[in-house]
């Protein structure tokens, strides 16, 4: 895995908190200002945008916000439905390199695109192999999580290959749960509370390539999903690289709901990704 020299840092522009993520050079911005406001406000955000080396502005914008993101030449990604305390959520991204902006769909993304519309949900009853076991991870757990994901991602968004940060994580209102053969920690995933919103992002999610298609993941989503649900979530939602049928499979089989594609958004196994939206209402 690339390391992560420089982390998500989150700061404010006209009072609202702006994430900022260089490892995939973006900016989330999940509340705008008083609308009359706005032209100031991107201005603002286009600035800070090259300062930072962040080419991607990411709106989350309510139904009655869209009108005045629609002005500044952005590009409706998706939308996730209940995101903002059931609001739904609309997210406008504007690019400031249109070489970022590429929209061609490679064969593998048609292949996983064929594959979602074929596919059913499948059964909640899932299993886990025998010999594995599942639990809440512990913060003495992330020496062994950080090799998982050093080990089977080129480069990742955040420094998941750093233990002290997904310490940090664990004290953010961020949960995994972990799986384990013979005492080793073989898969993970961990669901990323937005409180403020009632939702949450299943995020995270890796498995040794030795322990891949006994849905281990499948498992863990399951149990997992009523889980977030008792913390007084409304929506899980997520972000799947659109060339990976695995993950895709494992937001289909637990009926989440495709919400659409993000461009270029991650810097994930080795090159800028798409990813496609998915969410669940809890």
């Amino acid at each position: 895995m690339q390391i992560v020299k420089n982390s998500s840092c989150e700061v404010k522009v006209y009072g609202k908190p702006i994430l900022i993520e260089p490892v995939s050079k973006r900016m989330k911005i999940y509340k705008l200002p008083n609308l009359t406001m706005i032209d100031q406000f991107i201005s603002k955000l286009k600035r800070l945008g090259k300062q930072r080396k962040c080419d991607k502005l990411i709106f989350y914008v309510k139904e009655a916000e869209k009108h005045v993101i629609k002005k500044h030449m952005t590009c409706l990604e998706g939308k996730i439905e209940s995101f903002f305390n059931d609001e739904d959520a609309f997210i406008y991204a504007l690019f400031l390199n249109p070489e970022r902006h590429q929209i061609h769909l490679s064969e593998a993304e048609m292949t996983v695109l064929d594959l979602i519309k074929k596919r059913n949900k499948g059964n909640s009853n899932y299993q886990l192999p025998k010999d594995y076991k599942m639990r809440w991870a512990k913060k003495e757990d992330a020496p062994q999580m950080a090799k998982l994901y050093k080990t089977v991602f080129k480069s990742y968004p955040t420094p998941m290959n750093d233990s002290n940060f997904i310490i940090d994580m664990m004290s953010s209102d961020v949960y995994f749960f972990i799986v384990e053969k013979d005492s080793e920690i073989v898969s993970a995933c961990s669901a990323d509370l937005l409180p403020e919103f009632k939702s949450a992002e299943l995020s995270d999610c890796v498995t040794y390539a030795e322990h891949r298609s006994k849905q281990l993941l499948t498992y863990q989503v399951a149990h997992l999903i009523p889980r977030i649900k008792e913390m007084g979530i409304n929506t899980l939602f997520s972000y799947s690289r659109s060339v990976s049928i695995g993950m895709n499979l494992v937001n289909i089989k637990h009926d989440f709901q495709y919400g659409g594609r993000m461009i270029r958004n991650s810097n994930i196994a080795g090159s800028m990704e798409n990813m496609n939206i998915w969410y669940r209402k809890l």
